[in-house]
């Protein structure tokens, strides 16, 4: 019974620990917010800024609303543009944020007392919950982050957690 219970509070830790991170994140650093579609004028329904193309017959002139609706259009497709970068770098901090993080709740998972396994398993079950969450919340933009810093980072974690592992787990063997 003791160890079910040590499992079912590694288990809330754990829990805890991924939404604690992921709504810090948020409240501290929100998102991005996407531009709203223009609405379509009642003038300008069923008018296309594509008419099909007749040969050598020149496109009707625009209406002042057809052209004002052409002009929302550009600057909407300007702003989801923009939108889409900063989601991008959005998703890029979140993801370095979580990866950070884990790499902490790992780190002293691992330190943790011998005695308190039941938090240290917690603590590096809630770091690789962190992680995951960084990596889904990174999403396809992850990819056009560089992949040789997203490597670096990566690696750095690695050898930190490896490095925190060999001292701390070394030293309870030998005591």
């Amino acid at each position: 019974m003791t160890v079910l219970i040590k499992l079912f509070y590694a288990g809330a830790l754990m829990a805890l620990i991924v939404l604690m991170v992921a709504f810090g994140i948020r409240t501290v650093y929100t998102p991005p917010e996407e531009p709203e579609y223009p609405a379509m004028p009642a003038t300008v329904i069923g008018w296309s800024p594509f008419p099909p193309s007749v040969a050598g017959a020149e496109a009707p002139p625009l209406t002042p609303e057809q052209a004002a609706y052409q002009q929302e259009q550009e600057r909407y497709r300007e702003a989801y543009e923009r939108y889409r970068e900063d989601r991008a770098d959005y998703r890029r901090n979140v993801f370095l944020a979580a990866a950070l993080a884990a790499v902490a709740f790992i780190a002293g998972g691992i330190a943790a007392d011998a005695r308190l396994d039941a938090l240290r398993l917690g603590l590096v079950a809630g770091g690789l919950g962190t992680l995951i969450y960084g990596v889904a919340q990174a999403g396809g933009d992850l990819g056009e982050t560089a992949p040789a810093f997203i490597f670096v980072v990566a690696l750095a974690g690695l050898a930190f957690v490896l490095v925190a592992g060999y001292r701390w787990l070394g030293r309870q063997a030998d005591a």
